[in-house]
């Protein structure tokens, strides 16, 4: 689980620089992504108000008092050890992504589009998904994942349609917090609170738990060995594990509709006075950012121990 978690992490952070250096570095890139905020104008009388909305609603200080709800959830819970580690994530995420903002991932100037650094609330909502997931039992984290890959896209998809943020802001603005949710499940956020337990506290959560609460592995009884899981918690892992299949099943869809979209606009970038063109730009803006976010919180989601595999017993 740990490395796997490490490995979502350098993956988060090396499509962010992959986005950065096709996009931001490279002149043809930067077009498209002009192109994409154009095209998005076609039709946006349709979906621009309810957009504005949204932003306005969920503000960012909506989005961190969302964030505070669920870390406060987390404490009455007692998964201090989740929580401490849904901080870091939370904090870390949108420091940064600040810092790659203004400090690190510099923009050439080809007098395309000016830059500009008007809003975080993609970021501030991946985060408070992240966190959620990272605080959520096994049983609830399948769906925790589809909520917060419609939260993100919601937040991502308003700021790019009222044009505050290009594309790959906001595809960058959903891997930057996975990853630090991938950092924190590889730093032990799943995986030691239920061994820290008395064991017939763990026997007992095992039982009660069915599954859902900890990722410490098989449960131990004080004379008896392994508290095997009872035949109805089966049933329920395989429901979340189907239920994260499925977003990640809707996120490959999006992502390769993005592709096919994204490599017929390249093979365009001369005729982007074209509607249809421009409209394609924005489609494959917007096809990405649903596939980003639902592949990315699936991933995250993934890195579960969903009770397959053999444990030793911790010391």
């Amino acid at each position: 689980m740990r490395l796997r978690g490490a490995l979502l992490a350098a993956f988060c952070l090396g499509a962010v620089l992959c986005l950065w250096g096709v996009f931001v570095l490279s002149h043809r890139g930067q077009v498209l992504e002009a192109a994409a905020l154009k095209g998005s104008e076609i039709g946006a009388h349709y979906v621009t108000g309810h957009a504005r909305t949204l932003l306005s609603v969920v503000s960012m200080q909506a989005a961190a008092g969302l964030v505070a709800v669920i870390l406060l959830i987390g404490l009455l819970r007692r998964s201090h050890r989740r929580a401490v580690w849904a901080v870091i994530a939370v904090v870390g995420s949108n420091l940064s992504a600040q810092a790659l903002k203004y400090w690190i991932l510099w923009r050439p100037d080809y007098d395309i589009s000016a830059r500009w650094d008007n809003s975080g609330h993609t970021t501030m909502a991946t985060s408070a998904a992240v966190a959620l997931i990272l605080l959520s039992g096994r049983r609830w984290r399948a769906l925790s994942a589809w909520a917060g890959a419609l939260f993100a896209i919601a937040m991502g998809y308003s700021t790019l349609v009222c044009q505050w943020h290009r594309p790959s802001d906001v595809l960058a603005a959903v891997l930057v917090p996975v990853a630090w949710g991938a950092v924190a499940v590889a730093g032990g956020a799943w995986d030691s609170a239920f061994y820290g337990a008395a064991p017939h506290a763990r026997a007992e959560g095992a039982a009660g738990d069915s599954g859902g609460g900890s990722d410490g592995g098989a449960a131990r009884g004080p004379e008896n060995g392994p508290v095997r899981a009872t035949t109805p918690t089966l049933p329920r892992l395989r429901t979340q594990k189907a239920g994260n299949t499925l977003l990640a099943v809707l996120g490959a869809g999006s992502t390769l509709v993005a592709v096919v979209l994204g490599v017929w606009v390249w093979a365009r970038a001369d005729e982007l006075a074209s509607r249809r063109v421009l409209f394609a730009s924005y489609a494959t803006g917007s096809a990405a950012v649903v596939g980003v976010a639902c592949l990315a919180m699936a991933a995250l989601v993934s890195l579960t121990d969903w009770g397959t595999a053999r444990h030793k017993r911790l010391d």
